[in-house]
């Protein structure tokens, strides 16, 4: 409990987090990760765009074309992140 109330845990606990975020690979997944979430949230509005229609249906194939890239992006973020933690 002393090792805690010093700080020295919480200081290098930062210290490695700040190091660790400022990695080019961490950033690189970061943005992939980013984009996989922009673009999953704003499928709907993608396709509504493209289609010309207010009435989009779930099982359209644009919608699903957008939503397995978002996917496929976040799934790249996350490999990034895992292989920088191995590696």
């Amino acid at each position: 409990m002393n090792l805690l109330l010093e700080g020295n845990v919480v200081a290098g606990f930062f210290d490695n987090l700040l190091k660790r975020l400022q990695l080019a690979d961490v950033i690189i997944a970061m943005c992939f990760a980013v984009i996989g979430v922009a673009i999953a949230v704003l499928a709907k509005r993608i396709t509504r765009t493209i289609r010309k229609r207010n009435n989009i249906e779930d099982n359209d194939k644009i919608l699903i074309l957008f939503k397995a890239a978002s996917l496929v992006l976040i799934f790249v973020a996350f490999l990034i992140l895992v292989f920088e933690i191995f590696i």
